[in-house]
């Protein structure tokens, strides 16, 4: 998985790239089909901003997160990102389970 950072508005740190990657690594838990995720945080009038695009083989899941803080804005990404990818793999699971009665029936 290759994990790119962008920072807009804002001096690149060592230190917030490091928690996006620790972060943001934990995707492979949940979704091990990611090829590359794009990380852009920026800060502005509204305080700072998180956004990441997710991409993996005929899919692309983008998120965002707004807060006061950059760390605490990357928490609440990877927070979201879990969430959305533990629902999918719990739905497919799910849909994998209904399609395998129906098959051995026929």
């Amino acid at each position: 998985m290759q994990v790119t950072v962008t920072f807009r508005h804002m001096e690149s740190s060592d230190r917030l790239r490091e928690r996006v990657m620790e972060k943001i690594g934990v995707l492979d838990h949940f979704f091990d089909r990611v090829q590359d995720v794009h990380v852009v945080l920026s800060h502005g009038k509204e305080g700072c901003v998180a956004e990441v695009v997710v991409h993996s083989p005929g899919e692309s899941f983008p998120a965002s997160a707004h807060g006061d803080e950059m760390f605490a804005t990357i928490d609440q990404l990877a927070e979201k990102l879990e969430r959305h990818f533990a629902r999918r793999k719990e739905r497919v699971k799910l849909e994998t389970r209904k399609g395998t009665p129906l098959e051995a029936e026929e």
